[in-house]
C-alpha cells in the first residue's frame, strides 16, 4: 500500500467541514480566489523578472517561464473582461516582458532551438497579441520553424509537445511547419482523445492531460467537440467524466495545482449538462486554503520552511512555491466566468450537513465513508446518494493507485449498496481487485 502524507490544509478543510462549516456557494468562492489570487499576483510583479527570481531561488531552464505565464494569463483575463490590457498589471506584466525578450540572452537561447523553442516562441506571440510586436525576433522564430530547427514537428516527438507548438504556433500566427498535422488530428492523437484510464492514470499524465484540453480548447474558448462518428463523441462524453473524477481525486489529495486546472478543465468542457457537486467542493476547497494575502500553495510549499525564513527570502520563497498554483487558480475562475457559470452556479451558502464531503485521501476517512454509506444508503436522501455517487469513482480510483485491496474492497461493497457495482468504473476496479488477488 501506497499513502502518499497530505498537505495540512486538506486535513483542515476535512475538520472544518465536519464541525458544521458553512459552505460558500459556488460563485462567491471562484470570485474570492480570483480576487484575492490577482491582489497577490499583482504585488509581486517585480519576482516574475528572470534576474529578481535568481537572487535567491535556482536559475530555471527557461528564466521566464513565470513571466510566460502571466502574459497567458493576462491575455485570458483581457478575454474575460476581468481585467483590460491597459491595467496596471497587463502593462507592468507587458513592460517586463518586452526588456526579457530584449536581452541577448533571450535571442541566443531562442536561436539555439532546444526543447525550450516553443516557449520562446509563444513569448514573442503574446507579446504581438497583447499589442506589444517584436518583428527582429519574429523574423528569427519564422526563419527557425521553416528550417524545422530542432525537429519539433517531426513525428516521432512526443504529441503533446507537438500539440503545444502547433497551438503556439497557430495562437501566434506563425506558419505552422508542414510536418505539423492539424490540431485536431493530434488532439486525436493525444492522451485526451484515447479513452485514458482514470483509475491508473499518474500524476505526470493527469498534468498531460489537462494540457491537452488547456491547447485543444484554446484555455475554454472554444469547444472541444470535433467532427465525427459516434465513438468520437462518446470519447468526448468520456473526457468530461474523466476530468470530473479527477477532479474528486485532488480535491481528496489537497493537490490544488491539479485542483486548479482541472476545474478550469471542467469550465472549459461544460456542455451545459452540469458537472455535479465537486466544481462546489472545489472552489471552496480553493477558497480555503488561500494564504491571508491571496496566494495559494503549491504542492512544494512547505509553511515550517517559511517560518524559518525572514525578509526579501522569505519574500522569495513564497512566490516560488506559490505564484503556479495561484495562476492556474485565477485562470480557471476567469474561464469560469467567461463561460458564463457565475450566472449558473450554485446560489448562497449551503450547510455542509446537507452536501456530505468527499473525504480526505486517507485510507482512515475512506473507510469511515464506505461504512456509512454502505450502512445508511437504503435509508439516505436521494440528495445525499447522489453526492455519495458522485464521490464513488474518485475513491475507487484512489484505492486503485494506492494498491489498497481492502479498503477498494470497501468502497466496491459502498458501490453496491449505491446500486452502481455495474457501473464501468466500478467494473474495472473490480477485476483489478481480483487480479491483484490472482
Amino acid at each position: 500500500m501506497s499513502w502518499a502524507a497530505l498537505p495540512s490544509h486538506a486535513r483542515a478543510d476535512v475538520t472544518d467541514v465536519a464541525d458544521g462549516a458553512v459552505l460558500l456557494g459556488e460563485d462567491e468562492a471562484a470570485e474570492r480566489v480570483l480576487a484575492g489570487g490577482l491582489r497577490w499576483i499583482e504585488a509581486q510583479l517585480e519576482w516574475f523578472e528572470p534576474a529578481r527570481w535568481e537572487e535567491f531561488l535556482p536559475r530555471r531552464p527557461f528564466r521566464p517561464g513565470p513571466l510566460l505565464e502571466l502574459l497567458g494569463l493576462v491575455r485570458v483575463l483581457d478575454r474575460a473582461g476581468v481585467l483590460s490590457k491597459e491595467a496596471p498589471l497587463a502593462t507592468g506584466a507587458l513592460d517586463l516582458a518586452v526588456r526579457v525578450a530584449a536581452d541577448p540572452s533571450f535571442e541566443a537561447g531562442l536561436r539555439r532551438a532546444d526543447e525550450y523553442f516553443p516557449y520562446h516562441l509563444n513569448l514573442i506571440g503574446l507579446l504581438e497579441l497583447l499589442g506589444r510586436p517584436q518583428p527582429t525576433r519574429r523574423a528569427v522564430c519564422e526563419a527557425l520553424l521553416a528550417a524545422d530547427a530542432g525537429a519539433h514537428a517531426r513525428p516521432y516527438k512526443p504529441v503533446l509537445n507537438r500539440l503545444e507548438l502547433r497551438y503556439f504556433a497557430d495562437r501566434g500566427g506563425f506558419p505552422a511547419p508542414a510536418s505539423l498535422p492539424a490540431p485536431g488530428a493530434l488532439l486525436g492523437e493525444s492522451i485526451a482523445g484515447l479513452d485514458p484510464d482514470v483509475l491508473q492514470l499518474s500524476e505526470s499524465e493527469t498534468y498531460a492531460l489537462t494540457h491537452v484540453i488547456f491547447y485543444a480548447t484554446d484555455f475554454g474558448r472554444h469547444s472541444l467537440s470535433l467532427p465525427g462518428d459516434e465513438a468520437t463523441a462518446r470519447s468526448w462524453t468520456s473526457l468530461r467524466e474523466t476530468v470530473r473524477v479527477l477532479l474528486g481525486v485532488h480535491l481528496a489529495r489537497g493537490s490544488l495545482d491539479l485542483l486548479a486546472e482541472l476545474l478550469l478543465c471542467t469550465a472549459a468542457l461544460d456542455d451545459g449538462s452540469g458537472a455535479g457537486h465537486l466544481p462546489h467542493a472545489g472552489w471552496n476547497a480553493l477558497a480555503r486554503a488561500a494564504r491571508p494575502d491571496g496566494a495559494l500553495p503549491s504542492p512544494v510549499h512547505r509553511p515550517e520552511v517559511l517560518a524559518g525564513l525572514n525578509d526579501a527570502k522569505a519574500a522569495a520563497y513564497v512566490f516560488g512555491t506559490c505564484y503556479h498554483t495561484t495562476t492556474a487558480a485565477v485562470l480557471a475562475a476567469a474561464v469560469r466566468r467567461r463561460h458564463g457559470e457565475c450566472a449558473q452556479g450554485s446560489d448562497g451558502a449551503l450547510s455542509v450537513g446537507v452536501v456530505p464531503p468527499m473525504p480526505y485521501a486517507d485510507p482512515g476517512a475512506i473507510l469511515a465513508w464506505a461504512r456509512e454509506v454502505s450502512t445508511t444508503a437504503r435509508t439516505a436522501s436521494a440528495e445525499v446518494r447522489a453526492v455519495w455517487a458522485d464521490q464513488l469513482d474518485s475513491l475507487l480510483t484512489l484505492c486503485v493507485q494506492a494498491r489498497d485491496p481492502s479498503l477498494l474492497a470497501e468502497v466496491l461493497n459502498a458501490a453496491e449498496h449505491l446500486g452502481r457495482a455495474d457501473h464501468p468504473t466500478s467494473r474495472r476496479a473490480a477485476a483489478l481487485l481480483a487480479a491483484w488477488g490472482a
